[in-house]
């Protein structure tokens, strides 16, 4: 009988996908059968029925969006190009359970194609009003199915995370989770890792005995030095992640759960998702004490600290030198490299690097950069009056710039006063003619208000005109820059007295080092102003 109906229909070619649903994964959770083998077994006695030979596809991972199964995907570019003529599966809602568009888009393959879906218990001819009627109502109710379960589940967990609970999946590094209570408990080992990390950042780290306050890449550097790993068990701490692990909550005690529900848009009535947070502060133990969190905070969201680099001075050239590329700092890379002679002994190779974060970008040694700035002060220091007069006007960090920018800055701040005065004068109108009550008009009328008096607050200080500049002045200023650099032995004070010189420098790679051949760099240094001012002396 079955024979029958496939030569009707003419179906020469068939795929046979196979994919667990959300009820089968729960079931192999509870009980360790392979619903997937099941269902295998399942579809091989429904097709061999059928006397025709067939694919089998299978899905390892369910996925209600079809951007989420890679196997379904390659099924739907086949079918697009005439390879199969039906697809078999359990069940329809196995075809997808996702969004509108995804179902639109099995359902529009199936009828432009001419698509024939075979089930253990029938045949569905896209051809046939009845059986089209059946599909879309069976891709629609397994929407809807999915929706109230999502609905379910989604409910259970607000519940529970108002109740103080953890539902946001493993633990966090520093607790365990008690499956009885469904809450968090401290880990002690753990925990003690935390309140470490925490303590460096908020009193400082044990430089020569003292506390000394850093920020997070040079406590990274630091935790890597004795030893301390991540909670993932890697040796180094990236920066990133330690401001995001300082600013983690969960070790206030605090349980922050995100929901996502649909609002209206004021003023285009379109729905627009909004993030909503559940927080239930004391929902467990808390790690860290009150005091040490209120000071972490505030040291992250008032970084006015010195960003400390490796050895907690900065050396020579930090905050100077700046990628022409990409406009990011350059930093300092060091490391020594030991090579073994011929003849047993050792020797160490010092590399000493300006590189760039960004990937495939500025990377040059980093003494050429520094003997470079010297022989730059000491050339202009060698120059005529009248070249040096044309050198400077050409590096200096001109006050026009500055000009430029305050100007630029009045207009916006003016331009913003203008609007938010003619919507002052809306609001006005609108109370007038009734459309606002008192409360609503008084409301708006004070926001709009509070942000013009912030606007009329804004300084924009003007730099004065610049001086003229002294040729003799400079060489003499140049003179006993020079010879401090060459006096001073600390690298710290070296760099205080090039970021008194140099408002920045630009580098830029002519040519890539390649072994032992120098990168050839280019460098464009800018002068600050102040230096070249007499009322500086």
């Amino acid at each position: 009988m079955k024979r029958n109906i496939v030569e009707e229909y003419g179906i020469s070619h068939i795929v046979n996908y196979l994919r667990r649903s959300r009820q089968d994964e729960e079931r192999e959770k509870k009980t360790g059968e392979d619903t997937l083998h099941e269902q295998k077994m399942l579809m091989d006695r429904a097709l061999s029925e059928y006397g025709i030979p067939y694919e089998q596809k299978s899905e390892i991972g369910s996925g209600d969006k079809i951007s989420s199964r890679p196997v379904f995907q390659q099924i739907i570019k086949d079918l697009q190009h005439g390879k199969y003529d039906a697809i078999a599966v359990k069940e329809i809602s196995r075809l997808g359970r996702g969004s509108y568009t995804d179902m639109g888009t099995i359902y529009d393959l199936i009828t432009q194609k001419n698509i024939y879906i075979i089930t253990p218990w029938k045949v569905y001819d896209p051809k046939n009003p009845s059986d089209l009627r059946q599909i879309r109502f069976e891709l629609f109710m397994s929407r809807e199915e999915f929706e109230t379960t999502r609905e379910r589940l989604n409910g259970g967990r607000f519940n529970a995370a108002m109740e103080g609970k953890w539902v946001s999946g493993s633990a966090p590094f520093g607790y365990q989770y008690n499956p009885h209570t469904k809450r968090l408990e401290i880990n002690e080992d753990e925990a003690e890792i935390v309140r470490t990390v925490f303590d460096f950042y908020a009193n400082g780290i044990l430089v020569n005995g003292e506390r000394k306050l850093v920020q997070f890449r040079a406590l990274s550097t630091y935790l890597k030095r004795i030893g301390i790993k991540t909670p993932k068990g890697k040796d180094t701490w990236h920066p990133t992640y330690l401001r995001t692990f300082l600013s983690n909550e969960t070790y206030n005690g605090t349980l922050k759960f995100r929901t996502t529900k649909r609002k209206l848009n004021s003023s285009t009535q379109v729905p627009r998702p909004e993030d909503e947070w559940i927080i239930v502060e004391d929902a467990h133990p808390a790690i860290i004490d009150p005091v040490t969190w209120e000071k972490v905070q505030y040291r992250i969201n008032n970084r006015d600290t010195t960003n400390t680099k490796l050895d907690f001075d900065p050396c020579e050239l930090a905050g100077i030198c700046v990628c022409v590329e990409c406009g990011h700092k350059l930093i300092r890379q060091y490391s020594t490299q030991h090579y073994k002679k011929t003849d047993g002994t050792e020797t160490v190779y010092h590399k000493e690097f300006l590189w760039c974060r960004t990937p495939g970008c500025t990377f040059v040694k980093y003494r050429s950069i520094e003997e470079d700035l010297l022989e730059t002060l000491k050339y202009l220091s060698e120059l005529d009056d009248h070249l040096l007069n044309e050198q400077i006007k050409d590096i200096v960090i001109s006050n026009s710039k500055k000009e430029t920018n305050a100007d630029e800055l009045k207009k916006q701040v003016e331009s913003r006063k203008q609007e938010l005065n003619r919507r002052l004068k809306f609001v006005h109108e609108k109370y007038e003619t009734g459309v606002y009550d008192d409360e609503e008009f008084i409301q708006r009328r004070n926001e709009l208000k509070k942000e013009i008096e912030e606007l009329e607050q804004i300084k924009i200080d003007v730099p004065d005109e610049k001086e003229s500049i002294e040729p003799r002045f400079i060489k003499t200023q140049i003179k006993s820059i020079l010879e401090a650099y060459q006096a001073s032995k600390n690298k710290s004070d070296k760099n205080k007295i090039l970021r008194a010189v140099f408002d920045h420098v630009d580098v830029k790679i002519l040519e890539k080092g390649r072994g032992r051949k120098p990168a050839v760099h280019q460098i464009t240094p800018y002068l600050k102003s102040s230096f070249l001012s007499q009322k500086r002396a």
